[in-house]
């Protein structure tokens, strides 16, 4: 049998897995001594990617996704996830499904697909960096460029928060392009969850900042 190119694989669809080969029972899935993982590509461009107009049909049992390796079966019309092997109904719309009448999500070429949602659209996706600025000024200079392009990398409607740790706790208000503005947390002091979330909305509705924890700051 030829080896397949693993390469060419993940430069098509953006993924690298941290084995190969998928065991085809608990047992196998138990004896790996590396876990299983990937590592994703986001947001890369895939230009013969298809489209279809539909939500994702998921397992019942671990909530993965119809794919070309699922066991199908066109008489019973169930199909089996080739995750956690519980046997799955097909939904009512996918009635007509055959050998030579598959969806997009059982083409063994349609590595990756993206569905059109039915639901309501969700909300903006949010992005926390949590920077640690104890650093050599060689290396903060690369953190630097590092954020700069990840944040050019981030869709244009995501939103997007920063905090900085060091002797004290910065967390940074990033809608005030002329006038920097932060609030400062001693990093001496414990604070519970109730605190930060007071003083922080407190300060976001222009209410002063009780027992001078925590204040705004440049």
């Amino acid at each position: 049998m030829q080896t397949p190119d693993w390469g060419a694989l993940e430069a098509q669809d953006g993924v690298r897995l941290s084995w190969n080969v998928w065991p085809d029972s608990k047992l196998e899935a138990t004896k790996c001594v590396v876990p299983i993982g990937a590592v994703v590509t986001p947001r890369k461009p895939l230009p013969d990617m298809p489209v279809v107009p539909y939500d994702p049909v998921r397992c019942k049992g671990c909530a993965a996704c119809l794919n070309p390796y699922a066991r199908v079966d066109f008489n019973g019309k169930i199909w089996i996830c080739p995750f956690c092997y519980t046997r799955n109904h097909f939904p009512p719309h996918y009635a007509s499904i055959t050998e030579t009448n598959l969806p997009a999500e059982l083409f063994p070429t349609y590595t990756t697909i993206e569905y059109t949602l039915q639901r309501p659209a969700a909300p903006p996706p949010a992005y926390l960096f949590v920077v640690d600025v104890c650093l050599i000024e060689e290396e903060l200079s690369a953190l630097k460029q590092s954020l700069t392009q990840a944040l050019s990398l981030l869709p244009e409607h995501a939103q997007v928060g920063l905090i900085t740790y060091g002797t004290h706790v910065h967390v940074h208000e990033l809608g005030f392009a002329d006038c920097p503005k932060s609030y400062v947390f001693r990093g001496s002091k414990e604070f519970t969850t109730q605190q930060i979330q007071d003083q922080l909305f407190m300060g976001a509705r222009g209410g002063a900042v009780g027992g001078g924890a925590a204040r705004p700051g440049r």
